[in-house]
């Protein structure tokens, strides 16, 4: 490659994302395109977006989350339980 990818483009957006799953799971990317699955994706993109969150709330920028009390971790534990396996 002669210049700079456009980062904007969704095959470049592509890539990263088999880039940082691979990165994650410690894999080949090759692996990751025949293997991973929407919950993949979804780890990822949530887990990208609390490292983006807690750096910008040491920088200053973001927001304290919300502490939970028990009985609210309880009611997720119990509602996440009774979901229907993927």
């Amino acid at each position: 490659m002669n210049s700079d990818p456009d980062w904007d483009d969704q095959d470049t957006r592509m890539i990263l994302t088999l880039d940082n799953l691979a990165k994650r799971y410690k894999c080949l990317p090759s692996e990751v395109y025949v293997r991973a699955n929407t919950l993949d994706l979804y780890v990822l993109d949530v887990a990208a977006k609390w490292a983006q969150h807690q750096q910008d709330r040491q920088e200053g920028r973001a927001p304290r989350v919300k502490e939970l009390s028990q009985m609210d971790m309880l009611t997720m534990l119990k509602q996440v339980r009774s979901m229907e396996p993927i």
